[in-house]
């Protein structure tokens, strides 16, 4: 007979790792289903320094330092990626991955989110070909060169303030004149001699042949170019749920969860950046990913 888990999640991002080190500490069986590497996207932040307990951390490290906590304590994990979820009669649930099943008394679903892109018809002919989505993977091999950012949120602001570290200049290019971060890294990125800030202005075209060579921004009803080697695109994020139909989610997606953290499914949860919230930071994924944990460990006693 195939083996039943107390409780799968799917997705270690800091939510996920959170309540399967939650769910083991209560002496639940658990599987951990995650097909990219373990920390989400905080596997892609060069630096977090708004997390308790590190005044600066590289989030290679703490998502590294999560997961080696959670297997130290004998959580099962699976390379693999869900396909979908289906209720069975029994009140247990099956996960179809890649030919493969398991089956779960409950599960958790923190599978977080994937990034945005701008959808211009030149764009996808540079996807890893100078366009990127995480500088501190791609950074190195732009050093010296002339690069752009596109964002005015936290990913952004901490993008180009980590490419300084590498690159000749960063244009940062938002469509709005102000910034939607902590006021303490506007400062840093406006003091900052190499960044050139590039606002109320929107991409048009990315230019080049084989690899990009430029941008066409549009600026008080001008068009701009700038010769870049390389882009890096941070303008937003969208939850990873299309592989469940069963639970109830908004307009864009995001799941919709009470305070115990489950769905409308009985026994289906949900945590961290995937769920329908305000604030999306790594302390707030572990506060979810904590009650998640604990709220199992209750429903199935």
């Amino acid at each position: 007979m195939d083996k039943i888990y107390d409780v799968i999640i799917i997705g270690s991002g800091p939510a996920g790792m959170t309540a399967a080190i939650y769910a083991r500490r209560f002496n639940l069986n658990v599987l951990v289903i995650e097909y990219n590497a373990p920390g989400g996207a905080m596997v892609n932040t060069s630096e977090i320094a708004n997390y308790p307990g590190f005044s600066a951390i590289n989030g290679v490290d703490l998502s590294m330092n999560m997961y080696n906590q959670m297997m130290e304590l004998d959580v099962s994990y699976q390379a693999v990626k869900v396909d979908k979820i289906i209720k069975n009669k029994e009140k247990d649930f099956t996960i179809y991955s890649q030919n493969q099943e398991f089956y779960g008394k409950s599960v958790i679903i923190a599978t977080g989110t994937r990034n945005k892109i701008l959808g211009l018809e030149s764009e996808k002919k540079f996807f890893y070909r100078g366009i990127s989505w995480c500088a501190i993977c791609d950074g190195p091999l732009y050093k010296g060169k002339d690069v752009a950012v596109i964002g005015g949120g936290n990913s952004a602001i901490g993008a180009a303030l980590s490419l300084t570290n590498f690159v000749n200049k960063v244009y940062l290019i938002h469509r709005r004149n102000e910034f939607r971060s902590e006021k303490i890294s506007i400062d840093k990125v406006k003091s900052n001699p190499k960044i050139e800030l590039v606002l109320n202005s929107n991409v048009k075209e990315f230019l080049g042949k084989e690899t990009l060579e430029g941008i066409t921004v549009e600026k008080d009803n001008s068009l701009v170019n700038l010769a870049v080697q390389a882009c890096f695109e941070e303008i937003g994020r969208i939850p990873n749920t299309e592989f469940i139909e069963l639970i109830d989610k908004t307009n864009d997606g995001y799941i919709k969860v009470d305070e115990d953290f489950m769905t409308n499914v009985e026994g289906i949860f949900a945590c961290g950046d995937v769920v329908d919230k305000k604030i999306r930071q790594i302390a707030t994924a572990v506060n979810d990913g904590a009650i998640a944990g604990l709220a199992v460990s209750k429903y199935l006693n």
